[in-house]
This record gives C-alpha cells, structure tokens and sequence, in this order.
C-alpha cells in the first residue's frame, strides 16, 4: 500500500526545508491508484490532479492530425505527474496522461495546492524546483530530437528511463522517440 515516507523523501530530495515541513506537505496528498491503461487526464478535461507517481509507469500522449497517439513523455515511480498548461490555466488539456502498468502514489488538487501555497513557504519552494525541473526536461527532449539521431535519443532513454524499455509497448517508446516501430526494431537489434 501507499507510504508517504516516500513522498516525504521525495521533497526533501528536491529542496531543502525540515523534514516537519516535509511531513507537512505530504499529509496534505491523498493515495491514489490507477489500473492499467486507466487514465488520470484525458483530453478536454481540465486537469485537477497534481501526482507524486510511487509505483509505477505512465506517459502523456496526444494525438496527431490522422489520429495515432504519439507519446510525448513518459513518467517513472518517484517524479511529480500533472499537465501543466491545463492544471494551472484552468483550460481544457490537449493531452492524456494514461497509467501503463498499475500505478499507486498521492495526489493534490489545484484547489488544495493553492492553498499550501499560500500557507507553506516551503511547499512555494519546492513547485518552483519541480517546474524548473520540468521546464529543463522538456528543453532537453526539444533539442534532443532537433540536434541528436534516433540511435542517440533510443541510448539515453536506456540509461536515463530503462524500466521503459521493460513495461512500455513498443509503439509507445517508438512515437516518443520520434521514429517508426521498424527503425526502433532495428535500433533495438543493433545495440
């Protein structure tokens, strides 16, 4: 069952406040678990759910003008989950995010986040570290598939997120990498 020892850690690995502010924080999160394939976010929705992700693998995906899925991020056990343009926007998600294997963790509401925000300096602190940390995840994959070949991109998902290449489909990790299933069988093949 869900620990919030493990979201405890997790903050204070990100910023550094008091372990009782950690504990804080922490309490503040609900357990949460989705089933394979259940979705926490589905396009059109406005999303409401700030995840810490403690087991488990999901991804973000949208779909493109002939309606295939392509993956745009994947989202491993110990890491923040949420869509950031429509959770703090308020408009309608372009994106789903979508549980790959059964998925326990903690989740906030944007209603409950705003509030520790204004009640916890140390929980301000901490959403800036994880939307910095974001913000440069998501510049590093911009420029990953601008200025590195599929062979490069397909390496670093093996070192970087290897429990991907154990749980996620194939055409998932195919998509995200910007490649047909046949290119990454290949690449597959050759390393």
């Amino acid at each position: 069952m869900n620990s919030r020892e493990s979201l405890k850690n997790f903050i204070l690995k990100v910023v550094q406040i008091t372990p009782k502010d950690a504990q804080e924080i922490a309490d503040a999160f609900r357990p949460i678990e989705l089933e394979e394939k259940e979705f926490l976010l589905q396009e059109n929705q406005v999303s409401d759910d700030y995840l810490y992700l403690e087991n488990g693998l999901m991804r973000t995906f949208l779909y493109d003008l002939e309606g295939e899925e392509i993956t745009i991020d994947f989202f491993i056990e110990d890491n923040i989950v949420f869509e950031i343009t429509s959770f703090f926007n308020r408009v309608r998600s372009e994106a789903n995010i979508q549980a790959i294997t059964k998925c326990t963790g903690f989740r906030i509401s944007y209603e409950e986040l705003n509030t520790l925000f204004h009640d916890k300096p140390a929980f301000r602190d901490f959403g800036r570290a994880i939307l910095v940390k974001e913000f440069i995840a998501s510049q590093k994959r911009n420029y990953g598939m601008i200025n590195r070949t599929a062979k490069e991109r397909y390496q670093n998902l093996l070192m970087t997120k290897p429990q991907i290449l154990q749980h996620s489909p194939l055409k998932f990790i195919a998509s995200y990498l910007g490649v047909t299933d046949s290119t990454l069988s290949r690449l597959r093949k050759n390393l």
